[in-house]
């Protein structure tokens, strides 16, 4: 399955996990552009205008509340598809997410388990 010339936006800054979705981004053809910093999203954003945005949203050092109102403002950002992940445990944040328009919050750990099948299916409908 083959999503080649579509744009992936990597907001997240645990380095082990973000090689493991770097992998699945590159085994499906997509251009991955990450962001460890929230000043550097509003310029990638406009300068990459991905397809699809996935977020570590219980990160320690990225605010994701700061990080997706970014995203949507952004020139082109509103129509992005944000996936993003969380523990299991944090259901209130979860649930906080979704209610503020993150497309799809799903567990780290179900992430972790069908993040090709997730990022494929999601470029492949953009």
């Amino acid at each position: 399955m083959s999503v080649s010339e579509k744009n992936l936006l990597l907001v997240a800054d645990d380095l082990f996990f973000s090689s493991r979705i770097e992998s699945a981004a590159k085994a499906l053809g997509a251009k991955l552009t990450k962001v460890r910093k929230l000043e550097e999203l509003r310029g990638r954003i406009e300068r990459t205008a991905p397809d699809l945005a996935i977020m570590d949203l219980a990160s320690k050092t990225i605010d994701a509340e700061r990080a997706f109102a970014e995203i949507r403002s952004s020139a082109g950002g509103e129509g992005v598809f944000c996936v993003g992940y969380l523990p299991h445990v944090e259901r209130e944040l979860a649930e906080e997410f979704r209610k503020k328009g993150v497309d799809l919050v799903v567990a780290r750990s179900r992430f972790s388990r069908e993040m090709g099948y997730i990022i494929g299916e999601r470029l492949k409908t953009r």
